[in-house]
């Protein structure tokens, strides 16, 4: 059985994303009393709006806003293990992708609501991405919130 060390939870602030993070830091504190190295890393990636930069003031407010989401949503989730927080811009499965190779993350959990029909084909699936292209296993958690 391989080893959980590393979870990474791309977050987006919805429901379906603070059951999947509840559901990581529970899978976390229950591995830690065998490897006290676990963690938790929350990731939200975020994209900007076409018409700024990077380094407009619009880009510099999300940003300082998001991060304080960020923050909120992590400080809200009473871990007991380590948890650390990132703030990513681009396209938002991409960055999952590349984060779990970057931070070398054993485990993807992430939220999902179960999108289907025409709603599914329209707006995509992020969870869908990451699942096709991550460098570990992915678990999605369902959310019965839509």
């Amino acid at each position: 059985m391989p080893t959980i060390r590393k979870i990474l939870v791309p977050v987006d602030f919805s429901d379906a994303s603070r059951s999947a993070a509840s559901y990581a830091i529970e899978l976390a504190q229950q591995l830690a009393p065998a490897d006290a190295s676990v963690s938790v890393d929350v990731l939200h990636a975020w994209q900007l709006a076409g018409f700024a930069t990077p380094t407009s003031e619009l880009a510099k407010d999300t940003e300082r806003q998001l991060r304080a989401e960020l923050e909120a949503f992590v400080d809200g989730l009473g871990a007991k293990v380590p948890v650390r927080s990132h703030l990513r811009l681009g396209v938002p499965y991409q960055e999952i992708v590349q984060a779990a190779k970057d931070y070398e993350s054993d485990l993807v959990i992430m939220g999902t609501t179960g999108k289907s029909g025409l709603e599914h084909f329209l707006v995509g699936s992020v969870a869908e991405r990451v699942v096709r292209a991550a460098p570990v296993p992915v678990l999605t958690v369902r959310s019965s919130a839509r």
